[in-house]
């Protein structure tokens, strides 16, 4: 463990020595490779159909930032306000050509009935279950046929593999009468870029890293390809981020109703919401463990209730079974993962595999439990992408997509710590901006070994 240490913070230390443009542009460099790689071998046409218009603005990205990081380099003073303009409005550019023009014109192409996939099926599982509640029938079917192909046609026998909460992104396309609104992905595209961009404002770090976070969240493909496409994820990850910068901020009532509305979507944000119970603090310096737990149950309890109650069977067959492979109508999600490799070579087998990759997995986490404990919000997120990077590689019906759970809760342990507080409940002073060569780092990025070493030192 030590060894794995060393080197993380010999890979951070080499890169926060890159020029923050050098970073974006070779950032913005891999994902238009992405995006090409996706326009050549992507299976679904709607993923081909956002590569084609991301891979230009992509490409155009990486030019102007390795281009304007070049011209810094040899003026004798650089600049860090034209800097930072420059990185916010390649950003905000982006935001705007690879997410919400892609988006909008498949919504478009959608509501206008043109040929093709301009959507996944997890949208159209969440249209149908809203219109089936509009409609005062159960959201959970006990005896579901298929994973939904369109608000009406597939509205009275698919499943719903969601949490109770997740039924409200469904509700507006489902009391819309224009065409161009009935598609699910407006709501949720527009409550995650809120709910993240309030979340990024209220964290007490330097503007760069929210920028960073951001970046990695919403604009690179691991945050533009599912937002436009499907979202499900990101109201999710939206209300985690949330979560995080809330406990950072020692505010664990808050943190505690945020996590308890992630947790009511679906159950890729459980892992977090428990380990967060340990990473609770208040502005005192005490232990919130109780004031957050209560806060989390006082959500999650009358949401669950509403979808438990009505039918137990019907919730746990479209909740849990059909998420695990375990029914006779198969999960779209399919990726060459180790678990789902294994129920290939062994499909006789798969009610006794999935037993026992779920016990390696809980085992695996209880180890690390006991080994390394997490005690601040940065390492609970830190703990809890990785034991999701195991859970998907583990998991018997599983999609690479998922990997942006791991990915973006490890963005957030590195990047999510405020420099206004110490771990320990003891009040800081932030230093001063300062002015400075373009390819030195900031006062609040120079190796703090206290901000990073949560997820270096005890994950």
């Amino acid at each position: 463990m030590a060894a794995v240490t060393r080197w993380a913070l010999r890979g951070r230390d080499r890169l926060g020595a890159i020029s923050v443009l050098d970073q974006d542009a070779l950032l913005y460099s891999l994902a238009a490779v992405l995006a090409f790689g996706t326009i050549l071998l992507g299976e679904s046409a709607d993923y081909r159909e956002w590569a084609e218009i991301a891979v230009g603005p992509y490409v155009a990205a990486a030019v102007v930032c390795f281009a304007v990081a070049r011209h810094r380099s040899r003026r004798a003073k650089g600049q860090v306000r034209e800097r930072d303009t420059l990185r916010r409005g390649v950003i905000i550019g982006l935001l705007l050509t690879v997410v919400l023009l892609p988006l909008s014109w498949e919504v478009v192409l959608r509501a206008e009935n043109k040929p093709g996939n301009q959507v996944q099926n997890e949208i159209t599982g969440i249209e149908a279950c809203a219109h089936r509640v509009v409609h005062h029938k159960p959201c959970y079917l006990p005896h579901p046929k298929n994973i939904g192909s369109s608000a009406v046609s597939g509205s009275e026998d698919s499943f719903f593999p969601y949490l109770p909460g997740m039924i409200v992104f469904g509700l507006i396309p489902a009391l819309s009468k224009a065409a161009v609104l009935k598609d699910a992905r407006i709501p949720l595209t527009g409550f995650s870029l809120l709910v993240i961009t309030g979340a990024l404002l209220i964290a007490g770090i330097p503007s760069k890293r929210r920028w960073r976070i951001f970046q990695v969240v919403i604009i690179l493909p691991s945050g533009a390809l599912p937002m436009v496409t499907g979202g499900d994820d990101l109201p999710v990850i939206a209300l985690m981020i949330l979560g995080l910068a809330l406990a950072a901020r020692r505010r664990p009532l808050w943190s505690g109703l945020a996590m308890g509305l992630a947790g009511t979507l679906k159950f890729t944000a459980w892992p977090l919401l428990v380990l967060l119970a340990l990473g609770e603090w208040d502005r005192q310096g005490r232990r919130a463990i109780l004031r957050y737990s209560a806060a989390v149950i006082a959500v999650v309890t009358p949401v669950l209730a509403v979808g438990v109650g009505p039918n137990l069977h019907a919730f746990v067959l479209n909740a849990i079974r059909f998420p695990l492979g375990l029914t006779r109508v198969k999960s779209p999600a399919a990726s060459p993962l180790l678990g789902q490799e294994l129920v290939k070579l062994f499909p006789s087998a798969k009610p006794e595999l999935v037993a026992i990759l779920g016990l390696v997995g809980l085992a695996a986490m209880l180890y690390g439990l006991k080994r390394w404990t997490p005690s601040t919000p940065q390492s609970a997120a830190g703990f809890s992408g990785l034991a999701m990077l195991f859970a998907t590689v583990l998991a018997p019906a599983t999609r690479f997509g998922y990997l942006i759970y791991p990915l973006d809760l490890l963005t957030c342990a590195v990047l999510l710590t405020p420099l206004a507080l110490s771990p320990v409940g003891r009040h800081e002073p932030r230093p001063e901006a300062q002015e400075q060569l373009p390819g030195a780092q900031e006062p609040s990025e120079i190796s703090n070994s206290r901000n990073v070493s949560p997820i270096t030192a005890e994950v």
